[in-house]
């Protein structure tokens, strides 16, 4: 499963532009010269290098980390007119980065200046702000505008989110119909989330025929991308038999991956009372397994590991 970056919002990085000679230099692990080149743009009122400079701040490449340093250039470029550092702005606001107070209703007019020039992450945080209340009131029509415009470049948190508004209608009518077409878009964008809502749509058969073999194909896509409750539901698919052919070893294979390959992304963690169900499962069919048996599970669940959850 994939490891979050640290600070994985506050850099959010601009696109490539007119500063090839930094980005090759960044490529080849040669941080001293990229952040000159960056220096030396940024000095001439490029918002872009603005952004790398408070990214390398941010992060300590070549430099000590600085946190009110990154702060400051992000500033600078969100002052400019720069998306980027505006939605970045919005981020430190919203976590208290360095000398930044926490502060929601400020984070948001950031969010919002830099969600009006189409920048994607943004519009998903003004539309988490509206949905929730989050320094603002209330608003579940912003809140759908705002996803809307995000999903519509691919952004696949806003994609799921804009499926559980249909989903469960806030705001707006259900419709299972929308809200399914939504979730396969994020889905296709590796989102954990709605990888494993479309298994539970398809294991429950939520306003679709039963089909348990295309629910173990989600939810074992989930499992890679995170979501590591997907586990028990492939585990008991094949003790059961269900979608997949029958195997004690593949159901102690995905009782393994599950108690000790928990998941580092928000939301795709096992809850305790969850992880202890699955240890007395893998307890339980400890007994019915062979040592031999038990030990081609184990190569079964490493060789799983390597293939899918290895960079």
């Amino acid at each position: 499963m994939k490891k979050l970056l640290l600070l994985s919002l506050i850099i959010t990085s601009p696109a490539l532009a007119d500063m090839d000679k930094a980005y090759q230099a960044e490529q080849d692990g040669d941080y001293e010269i990229a952040y000159g080149e960056f220096m030396t743009e940024a000095e001439t009122g490029n918002t872009e290098a603005m952004v790398m400079i408070g990214l390398y701040y941010a992060r300590g490449f070549h430099v000590k980390e600085d946190a009110n340093k990154s702060n400051e250039w992000m500033l600078k470029a969100a002052n400019l007119g720069d998306a980027t550092a505006a939605l970045n702005m919005g981020v430190g606001y919203q976590r208290g980065f360095g000398d930044l107070t926490k502060d929601e209703i400020i984070a948001l007019e950031w969010f919002l200046s830099a969600a009006k020039k189409g920048q994607a992450q943004a519009q998903f945080e003004t539309a988490v702000a509206y949905q929730y209340g989050i320094g603002t009131t209330r608003d579940l029509f912003e809140a759908r505008l705002w996803y809307q415009k995000a999903a519509e470049q691919n952004h696949s948190g806003a994609q799921n989110n804009l499926a559980g508004i249909y989903g469960e209608g806030q705001g707006v009518a259900a419709d299972p119909e929308i809200a399914r077409e939504w979730l396969e878009k994020s889905a296709k964008n590796k989102n954990h989330e709605a990888l494993f809502t479309l298994g539970l749509i398809y294991h429950q058969a939520m306003n679709v025929q039963q089909d348990y073999e295309l629910a173990a194909d989600y939810f074992r896509r989930a499992f890679i991308e995170g979501k590591s409750e997907s586990a028990s539901f492939l585990a008991e698919y094949y003790y059961q038999g269900n979608g997949v052919g029958q195997s004690r070893i593949n159901a102690m294979m995905w009782l393994m991956l599950a108690t000790e390959y928990n998941s580092t992304m928000p939301g795709g963690q096992l809850s305790q009372e969850t992880l202890y169900r699955l240890d007395e499962n893998k307890s339980f069919l400890t007994q019915e397994l062979s040592p031999s048996e038990m030990g081609r599970a184990k190569e079964r669940k490493d060789d799983f590991i390597k293939k899918n959850l290895e960079s």
